[in-house]
């Protein structure tokens, strides 16, 4: 299996136990963490608007407003950092796939 394959299946598997509450809070505090402090993921606007179904300017405000990082490249920010600013209601909104 390539390491596309299996990073897709590492995480269908484990946003699976967290979706059906199979996680421990040891395990969601550990891989919390460690994508925290590891993993860096980067996106455009345009891709954060994609992700939680909101207009690009809303992103543009949220950014603008709350994040102090500044982006690696003019259009890509740290989706770990953006994450923690946008309210939940957004992350209810989210679309279902």
């Amino acid at each position: 299996m390539d390491a596309k394959g299996y990073l897709h299946d590492i995480l269908a598997f484990y946003l699976h136990k967290l979706d059906n509450n199979l996680c421990t809070m040891e395990e969601i505090e550990s891989v919390s963490k460690a994508l925290q402090e590891n993993l860096q993921v980067s996106g455009t606007i345009k891709d954060f608007a994609k992700f939680y179904n909101k207009p690009e300017v809303n992103v543009r405000v949220a950014i603008h407003d709350k994040l102090a990082d500044k982006p690696k490249r003019v259009v890509l920010y740290p989706f770990h950092k953006f994450a923690k600013v946008v309210s939940d209601k957004w992350r209810n909104n989210k679309k279902e796939k």
